[in-house]
């Protein structure tokens, strides 16, 4: 059984698309993370807690997507595939513009 991780991404959490707010997530994902460990490949379950830091609209699922890919291209999941994301939890709250990040939670599960 795998210890539950708990990994913290800065900033404003955009869709995939942004190329350079990517590559700045896979950085501080790798400080965060031995890159010596294998990548994570038993059922898991996640929770995502989205800090925004202002009250404009957005899709849940952009960033939930952006968070899932950047995961797998730090090397901490194997895939963000079904079998391995078994179950997620999306949690959005409001705070200050200086303080937006995605505090994730990642735990292994038994079926």
């Amino acid at each position: 059984m795998i210890k539950p991780f708990k990994f913290v991404i800065y900033g404003e959490t955009p869709a995939k698309k942004n190329r350079e707010w990517h590559d700045k997530a896979v950085q501080q994902l790798a400080l965060q993370w031995d890159l010596d460990s294998e990548p994570i490949e038993t059922k898991t379950a996640i929770t995502l807690h989205f800090f925004h830091g202002d009250n404009r609209r957005r899709g849940s699922d952009n960033g939930t997507s952006s968070i899932f890919d950047t995961l797998q291209d730090a090397g901490i999941l194997s895939d963000d595939c079904w079998q391995i994301i078994r179950k997620y939890k999306v949690i959005n709250e409001l705070c200050s513009k200086d303080d937006a990040r995605c505090e994730i939670e990642i735990m292994e599960i038994e079926e």
